[in-house]
């Protein structure tokens, strides 16, 4: 081998130097240009294309920490807090010099209630540079968070020494002059903010200062003035705007958000207002023209055709709501708002496992997301899983604590534990903050209903229908309400105007019967349950109905029975029916030969698992649990998620001497599962909360079976038991002379007229 000379080792040391700095050159060239694109885009706004930049020189340099600095920036202009919060947080770690990106990530801790780590940055922002003014004002307004009104008001002091022509400093020092109740040192200093710099936000912070001091008229001057200086500016009119609709100043409310759209006509965000404004004071048209006027003035139309499909969905338009979402999630198939209001379908379907994937991934892109929290609650809520919805709305109010669908739903749940007053008070609250709201106005005239205050609930009743004539929860609410005042042709002429609207409520044609009977008209009942299963004649319920009029006021059980077997077919999974037939067969005397005959057929067809369950409920008629238990686990091992025979087989352990009180709960759940809105399975389940002592569970579940059937004794009975095992006397008494007073004789009236003695005693 030739041996090289030094002078050639050295000149081929000298190239090789030369192509590693020469490539490094070239590195860095790369990462600045993507950097200087980056920087251009986003001064002129086009912060999509600036994110693509700015991410194209990290991935040349992981460690480019100015690159990483206007990244985040750039996601906090796109509203991707989450990225922006990443990005910041390593540019400051790349970089601890770079106040800028502590400061906006010390801010986002204390956003976040993070305290202790946001104190952490705010010290290594003074670290770097003792003399940083909004070092001292952040840590001034993290002080006050904290209550420390001693220790805020001396930083935000200092930071006005190093800077005394910042006006939001004023204001900071105005809150904790508030907070140490020196009213007058506050508005001075906010009078001195204004003074500094006369923006709109300026002059909203003076009139919120006087609002919450009620006065009210200086609030308005604050906010005219600001007008007058700002005359060119949307904002102003918008404050003036927000305050009128505080004041219920409608017309003068929409005034000033049309002038706002005349100042800037081609801003979707100001239409979006407008719709928002429209749609709670109940011009449902207007807001719909307002939503479309938007989405024809932004780049973005998917956010508002999102926000238009979420209208949609609340007024009850629900095939124009899945339009627009199925427009949105085609061409952004993550979009969180297209998703929640997909989720807001689905649990109107009743398709509660499906909307619960979307939501609870979306808590977890977004944890503190308080609309997702809140229909997480609404799905458990109708699934019957009480304790995980109350766990889910409490979480929604604790990050929204003005979310008025969380407040409606808190109520549902007071509503369900017979505390009327504070379901009163939650709805009402949500009622002032969404007055158009119908969820809110209902629970709450359903309180005031409950609470005695009837005049009142009808008149709220009644005012809903002016603004919603066809929606069918508020006439059926109003004609309870007359059934209250005893006003039984008024009640009569609503119930008959929702079998108009829909022929197969039953509740309607339900508590039209019930009136009939109290006035000893059976025959009347009979045939008008006779003409409504005319029109329907795939309706159970109404087949159930007629079955139990003719077997109860005819006799005519054997008519009865042909009825229920139509209806069997119809809901094969559903218990009443199954226990309405063994009732009749038991007492024709006709139960034997039913039961040597399901036998048989159970024997020839192995696999029957409806035979199985008409046998059990047979058996368990004849006094056989034993054959009953057997024949209800022979029906779930051929189909599990059977709800008739999950809920009876949980009725059957509980009522067990050896109860196994966990498995009981677990079969009344796969029931409740299967058919949330059932007062028998709802029944079950409290029954069983009641054997475990979770009388508050049980109070929940036995309350939303009597809302479902309020006329069946036994079913009110266990809502006595639950109340008063919960303490509640005085609303135990009242369910119990209620179903006392009945003509149904049911087979707990001696204990029910024992425990009325017992606690009136």
């Amino acid at each position: 081998m030739k041996i090289l000379g030094n002078s050639v080792r050295f000149s081929i040391l000298v190239l090789y130097s030369l192509l590693i700095i020469s490539g490094c050159a070239d590195v860095e060239e790369k990462k600045a240009a993507h950097y200087q694109k980056g920087m251009e885009y986003a001064k002129a706004e086009n912060y999509k294309a600036a994110i693509i930049e700015f991410r194209n020189a990290i991935q040349i340099d992981p460690k480019y920490a100015d690159a990483r600095y206007q990244l985040g920036l750039a996601y906090m202009k796109t509203r991707e807090p989450q990225k922006a919060f990443k990005e910041l947080e390593r540019a400051a770690s790349l970089d601890p010099t770079n106040k800028d990106a502590l400061i906006i990530t010390a801010e986002m801790y204390m956003m976040g209630k993070d305290f202790k780590e946001s104190r952490e940055k705010i010290r290594r922002i003074l670290d770097v540079d003792k003399n940083f003014s909004d070092a001292y004002a952040l840590l001034a307004q993290l002080e006050l968070n904290e209550k420390n009104i001693d220790a805020a008001e001396k930083a935000i002091v200092r930071a006005l020494e190093l800077n005394n022509k910042n006006s939001r400093y004023y204001i900071i020092l105005s809150r904790t002059q508030s907070a140490a109740n020196r009213m007058d040192e506050a508005e001075t200093a906010l009078k001195k903010a204004v003074d500094i710099n006369p923006e709109p936000i300026n002059f909203k912070e003076l009139a919120g200062f006087y609002i919450i001091q009620g006065k009210n008229p200086e609030a308005e001057q604050a906010l005219q003035q600001s007008l007058a200086i700002n005359p060119d500016l949307p904002e102003p009119y918008l404050d003036l705007a927000r305050f009128y609709m505080d004041k219920g100043q409608q017309a003068e409310a929409e005034q000033n958000i049309l002038a706002a759209i005349e100042k800037n006509p081609e801003s979707s965000n100001l239409y979006v207002f407008l719709a928002d404004f429209y749609r709670k004071i109940l011009d449902f048209g207007k807001t719909e023209k307002a939503y479309k006027d938007a989405i024809d003035k932004s780049e973005k139309p998917e956010d508002i055709k999102a926000m238009l499909a979420d209208f949609y969905c609340a007024t009850g338009k629900y095939e124009l709501a899945d339009q627009e979402i199925e427009a949105v999630l085609t061409s952004h198939a993550q979009h969180p708002l297209a998703r929640l209001v997909r989720a807001k379908l689905l649990i109107h379907d009743q398709k509660n496992t499906e909307a619960l994937s979307i939501i609870e991934k979306l808590i977890q892109e977004t944890p503190r997301w308080g609309e997702a929290h809140y229909l997480k609650g609404l799905i458990h809520f109708q699934k019957g899983d009480i304790q995980l919805s109350l766990n889910s709305v409490n979480e929604a109010l604790k990050l929204t604590p003005n979310n008025p669908d969380a407040l409606i739903l808190l109520a549902q749940h007071l509503f369900l534990k017979r505390d009327f007053a504070a379901a009163r008070d939650n709805s009402g609250k949500a009622l002032k903050l969404a007055p158009g709201n119908f969820g809110a106005g209902i629970i709450f005239a359903k309180a005031l209903l409950y609470l005695g205050e009837t005049e009142k609930a009808l008149s709220l009743f009644e005012k809903m229908e002016s603004h919603a004539p066809e929606n069918i929860e508020v006439i059926y609410n109003k004609s309870l309400s007359y059934l209250a005042q005893k006003n039984i042709p008024k009640a009569i002429d609503s119930l008959k105007r929702i079998l108009e609207l829909d022929p197969d409520f039953s509740p309607a044609l339900m508590t039209i019967s019930k009136i009939l009977i109290q006035q000893e008209e059976e025959d009347q009942a009979i045939a008008l349950v006779r003409e409504h299963l005319q029109k329907s004649p795939e309706n159970a319920d109404y087949l159930m109905m007629l079955a139990g009029l003719l077997d109860t006021y005819k006799s005519s059980p054997d008519e009865a029975l042909v009825l229920l077997e139509k209806a069997q077919k119809i809901i094969p999974e559903n218990p009443s029916v199954y226990a309405m037939t063994a009732n009749i067969l038991v007492r024709t005397g006709k139960v034997d030969e039913a039961i040597d005959k399901y036998k048989i057929l159970t024997q020839k067809k192995p696999d029957f698992s409806e035979g199985y369950m008409s046998l059990g409920t047979l058996l368990f008629e004849a006094g056989d649990q034993a054959g009953a238990k057997k024949a209800y686990l022979q029906a779930l091992e051929l189909k599990p998620d059977f709800a008739a025979a999950a809920n009876n087989l949980a009725w059957l352990i509980a009522n067990d001497s050896k109860a196994d009180l966990g498995e009981a709960l677990r079969l009344a759940l796969v029931a409740q599962n299967a058919f949330p809105d059932d007062p028998y399975i709802a029944d079950t389940l409290g029954w069983v909360h009641y054997k475990r002592g979770a009388h508050k569970l049980a109070l929940t579940q036995f309350s939303m079976a009597v809302e479902k059937r309020p006329d069946l004794a036994t079913l009110r009975y266990h809502l006595a038991l639950a109340l008063y095992g919960d303490g509640q006397i005085d609303q135990a008494k009242v369910e119990l002379k209620k179903c006392l007073e009945t003509k149904e004789n049911f087979p707990e009236y001696p204990d029910a007229e024992e425990l009325l003695k017992q606690i009136s005693g």
